[in-house]
């Protein structure tokens, strides 16, 4: 059976389709665009068991024999540092830098950064006219991320307007999305490559400058790792992060109960951003799994190569981990959900998309009380994401 998991239908109420998908078991086969036939697991128990089986890799080498840059060959070379990625490494090459990425990421506190994540936020709410209506997420859940990982990275504020207007396309829905971003990243890829040698000489505070200084026993990042590092946290960060904005405010407004439970005491804000992060899961799945051998899954025989994605959604809704998985529950406990994955490849930015989404709702809902939505949104139909086109406010009566 083809499993269709971009339809609106399924994108808006995704159970009956889990439902069939786990009995046909925790490992069925469905066809991605642009990649093709690709196992995907339908359970908690199975995404896990992925996201930490040794026998799978996220290098295609080494599995395959061709890179990830021969196997995307068409796209153009200047991309490269985004095909070499911390995301795409294993084993001891993946450990090297994600300790190295760990150690700047730990002295660039997130706790210190949620000052400036308000006062960006709070600029932004500035500009929307209250007399009308505004798509919340392009004037709003868009741009905070893209200024909140500019500060993370330490990115001057004259360069930040610029460097979010070359990303910005990224986050737009449809199957022509990276073409149409295909300008703009060349121009951050060229304007990091340069910024690199004015951190080494300024020593200018941010994580790019801690990725500089970042050193082991086993040396030091080199410059494409650098600038990979970069990219990745503008590309993964940014939308997951966009995403989770838009969906949690569109459930805040849909339902005054769960904004009652969620709002009406700061301390349980936090609570139900990892509720919002479970019940929408904005990343549907993991990056590819290559297996590097013939081997058996979940009761499935594979051969060597097959590629695997774990479908954090499907995790995420499972009733043998999740009690009621359809509902949501702003205070939910436990809440152990996986959408941002699991094992050695778990989300680096997951504690700067916690507090963005904490930062985005509290001040949103501070100076718009009686906010209240246009119309329901729809889903953007694209693979593996799942978030809506957009969302029309009305931000006073």
């Amino acid at each position: 059976m083809a499993w269709n998991l971009t339809s609106s239908t399924f994108l808006a109420e995704p159970q009956p389709l889990l439902a069939q998908m786990r009995a046909a078991g925790p490992l069925v086969e469905t066809r991605v665009p642009l990649i093709g036939r690709t196992w995907v697991t339908t359970t908690d128990a199975a995404a896990r068991a992925l996201l930490k089986d040794p026998r799978f890799v996220r290098d295609p080498k080494g599995a395959t024999g061709r890179t990830m840059r021969q196997t995307l060959w068409f796209l153009p070379r200047f991309l490269s540092p985004m095909l070499d990625s911390l995301i795409l490494k294993d084993g001891e090459d993946h450990r090297r830098l994600r300790s190295l990425v760990d150690r700047a990421f730990a002295r660039t506190a997130i706790d210190d950064l949620v000052p400036d994540f308000v006062q960006m936020a709070d600029s932004l709410l500035d500009s929307l006219d209250p007399a009308r209506p505004v798509d919340l997420k392009a004037a709003y859940a868009r741009r905070l991320p893209l200024l909140a990982i500019c500060s993370l990275l330490g990115i001057p504020a004259a360069d930040r307007e610029r460097v979010t207007r070359w990303i910005t396309p990224l986050s737009d829905p449809g199957p022509t999305t990276i073409l149409r971003a295909m300008p703009g990243l060349w121009r951050v890829l060229r304007h990091f490559r340069a910024d690199l040698e004015t951190v080494r000489r300024t020593e200018r505070a941010g994580l790019i400058r801690e990725l500089v200084r970042a050193e082991d026993e086993g040396g030091r990042l080199s410059e494409e790792e650098v600038l990979s590092m970069v990219v990745l946290l503008f590309l993964a960060g940014h939308e997951t992060t966009v995403h989770l904005i838009t969906d949690s405010i569109a459930s805040l407004l849909s339902d005054p109960q769960v904004r009652e439970e969620a709002l009406s005491d700061p301390a349980r804000l936090p609570l139900a951003v990892e509720e919002f992060l479970r019940f929408h899961s904005p990343v549907m799945m993991t990056k590819m799994h290559y297996a590097r051998e013939d081997l058996v899954f979940e009761g499935v025989p594979l051969r060597k190569g097959s590629r695997v994605s774990a479908l954090l959604l499907a995790a995420n809704h499972d009733p043998a981990r999740v009690e009621a998985p359809e509902e949501l529950h702003p205070h939910r406990r436990p809440n152990a959900h996986l959408a941002f994955g699991f094992g050695p490849h778990v989300c680096l930015g997951m504690q700067l998309a916690r507090a963005e989404t904490r930062v985005a709702i509290a001040r949103f809902f501070r100076r718009f009380p009686e906010a209240s939505l246009i119309e329901q949104p729809a889903y953007a139909r694209r693979f593996g994401i799942r978030g809506y086109r957009r969302l029309l406010v009305r931000l006073r009566p």
